[in-house]
């Protein structure tokens, strides 16, 4: 028997941490569709000079209409009616509005991974000559269990800071796709809220189109009262400056009918 021998012998380990993140940004956007149509009537331009006046100066002070920027405004549902003293024209507006909102969303799945190598070592001992079976083979035998338990060991204490790596590298990752799934996010939410714009915009233009004709028909009665109206006080003026008598007026769903009687004779 001689001094015992040394065999060293080293297991390795590869230890991995994998990470995953599924990230989603919506973002929203919205905004405001108006549909207007407009129809011109040249209504002054139909009535005589001293008509046009006396309508005039009888829609200055008629009910329900308002004066805005040197015209007379009648507020109808989804429109108005204007009349414009300046041209004579008679302007209808049909006007619709709705909001629109659209939503808009980004997604990514971001992966990564964490790698490195756990290494373990043990020694063991023989005799060149073998004694008590203690064998080369056997003592490499030993040492490679021996190493293997300490790889796995080392293994085992290396995840925990593997973990810690990879959470810091997934959070790091997460924060450097924010911005761009943000923008992302808009990006989608404005091309969807530019589709729904069309979509709203096209059907504010059809009621728009099926109103406006229902419109022109309230405002054109609404200043056909006021003439009717400009018509009585002209009559009940010319009779009152003529000195008639028996004025009677009676108002009725056809119309109003005035009467009075004038005395025609000439003096000598």
């Amino acid at each position: 028997m001689c001094n015992p021998r040394r065999v060293r012998v080293e297991a390795t380990r590869d230890v991995v941490e994998a990470w995953e993140l599924a990230l989603e940004r919506r973002a929203s956007a919205s905004d405001s569709v108006v549909s207007e149509l407009e129809v011109r009537h040249p209504f002054g331009g139909t009535l005589g000079q001293a008509t046009r006046l006396v309508f005039e100066r009888t829609l200055a002070t008629a009910e329900e209409w308002h004066v805005e920027q040197g015209g007379h405004v009648l507020t109808l549902p989804d429109g108005q009616v204007r009349y414009d003293p300046g041209t004579g024209e008679l302007v209808v507006t049909a006007r619709l509005e709705d909001s629109v909102t659209a939503e808009g969303r980004a997604s990514e799945t971001l992966r990564g991974a964490v790698r490195e190598q756990a290494t373990g070592s043990a020694e063991g001992r023989y005799y060149a000559d073998g004694f008590a079976g203690r064998t080369r083979e056997v003592a490499e035998r030993e040492a490679h269990v021996a190493a293997e338990a300490d790889a796995v060991q080392r293994a085992l204490e290396l995840a925990g800071r593997l973990r810690m790596q990879a959470d810091r590298e997934s959070a790091t990752a997460a924060a450097a796709a924010e911005a761009r799934l943000q923008e992302a996010a808009d990006a989608d939410a404005r091309t969807r809220l530019a589709e729904e714009r069309e979509r709203v915009r096209a059907d504010l233009d059809t009621r728009n189109r099926e109103r406006i004709t229902a419109l022109g028909r309230d405002g054109l009665r609404a200043v056909n009262g006021v003439l009717a109206t400009a018509y009585q006080r002209a009559l009940l003026d010319f009779a009152r400056q003529h000195g008639a008598t028996g004025v009677r007026q009676q108002e009725s769903e056809d119309g109003i009918d005035i009467e009075f009687e004038l005395d025609l004779g000439m003096e000598n």
